[in-house]
């Protein structure tokens, strides 16, 4: 062989070495995933009013190279004679530093453990949510104390051994927060029409927030928050969250939450509870005057091979503003069983009873893919 052509091979073979490793180090993967939903809702009165709803919430993951992600969640749903569609969270994740993730986009808040856990519907052991977080899309909690927090901002998360069983958990975060709700959408998903007076949500005595729905910033305020936490493998969690916000166009009416969540499991046993309080600054006459309410919720549940038995309570207290009840007090107790078909397919049969408001029968279909 020609010196000249031994040095092209060797070349060739370098170029196609080279070309191969940077390759590997930019591969691109992409992975489509999700959950689903079928759900039979009633309400057993004399006449049994009863409701089909549908839903899917594809999930799309892509991943360029070991340090770059994004990750997105649509969901659709209908109910009789209605569509939704809405964009639950898009981000994008930095995954080059050692214990730090950098993450940009809308994304789930997490403020306690529910909302960015636990509340897809092949995960949530029960067909509803805890009386403390309504599924309003980011919006306005119905008949609950806060939605499922969505926004748009930046996050950190760090986490830091400590021992040999016990890992620090610390999320930070700055997103463009909460507003007051446009017209169209405080009318009926506000708690009013269960909770209390129904004229009083959208009188300015306890003007309805929105949080991470498709508008722009009302204010130059951010809301900030965050939330440390001490894991001790799959059998203990304990998280405290908080945030701070204004809602109001004038940078004057601010909005406080606070979480302590706690999660406990031995064998198949799971024990999880959080409990949250919020403060709503609110104008009264030439006052400003705090609404304060607070809630939780306690759930356990015990798994024998494919059948699971489910109970929750919840409470959420009465909110008052200037000596006026603007919500009143509620408790639920929800009972279930869940018959697991698969690691992601349950079906789940829950009846809750509701103080002050109807019960109400609800049988679930869920499935992760």
């Amino acid at each position: 062989m020609k010196r000249s052509t031994a040095i092209l091979c060797v070349t060739v073979l370098a170029l196609a070495t080279y070309s191969a490793q940077a390759g590997a180090q930019t591969r691109s993967r992409t992975l489509l995933t999700g959950y689903g939903t079928a759900t039979y809702d009633a309400v057993p009165t004399a006449d049994f009013p009863s409701d089909f709803t549908a839903s899917v919430s594809p999930v799309l993951l892509y991943s360029m190279g070991s340090d770059i992600l994004f990750e997105s969640e649509l969901e659709f749903g209908v109910s009789g004679a209605e569509t939704t569609t809405s964009l639950e969270y898009a981000q994008i994740d930095y995954l080059g530093f050692e214990s730090v993730q950098v993450i940009a986009g809308k994304f789930l808040v997490p403020f306690g453990v529910f909302g960015e856990r636990v509340h897809p519907s092949w995960i949530n052991k029960l067909p509803t949510a805890p009386i403390l977080f309504g599924h309003a899309h980011g919006g306005v909690a119905e008949d609950a104390l806060l939605p499922i927090m969505t926004d748009v901002g930046l996050m950190l998360r760090w986490a830091k051994p400590m021992g040999s069983s016990l890992m620090l958990d610390v999320s930070g975060y700055v997103t463009q927060g909460p507003r007051l709700a446009p017209e169209e959408e405080g009318d009926g998903h506000g708690d009013g029409d269960d909770h209390g007076p129904a004229g009083e949500a959208g009188s300015g005595l306890a003007p309805p927030v929105a949080f991470g729905t498709s508008f722009g910033d009302n204010n130059t305020n951010k809301m900030f928050g965050g939330r440390i936490g001490v894991v001790r493998g799959p059998s203990f969690e304990a998280y405290v969250s908080g945030f701070h916000a204004m809602y109001d166009e004038g940078d004057y009416l601010d909005y406080v939450g606070g979480a302590l969540s706690v999660e406990l499991r031995r064998g198949s046993f799971e024990l999880r509870g959080e409990g949250v309080a919020t403060l709503q600054e609110v104008e009264f006459e030439t006052e400003f005057r705090d609404l304060k309410r607070q809630g939780i919720y306690v759930q356990a549940s015990n798994r024998f091979d494919q059948w699971e038995p489910v109970a929750r309570y919840g409470w959420l207290s009465d909110a008052r503003v200037a000596g006026t009840t603007t919500r009143e007090a509620h408790q639920e107790l929800a009972l279930g069983l869940v018959r697991w078909l698969q690691p992601s397919v349950p079906i789940k049969l829950a009846y809750e009873f509701h103080e002050g408001l109807d019960d109400r029968l609800t049988l679930q279909w869920a499935y992760g893919f």
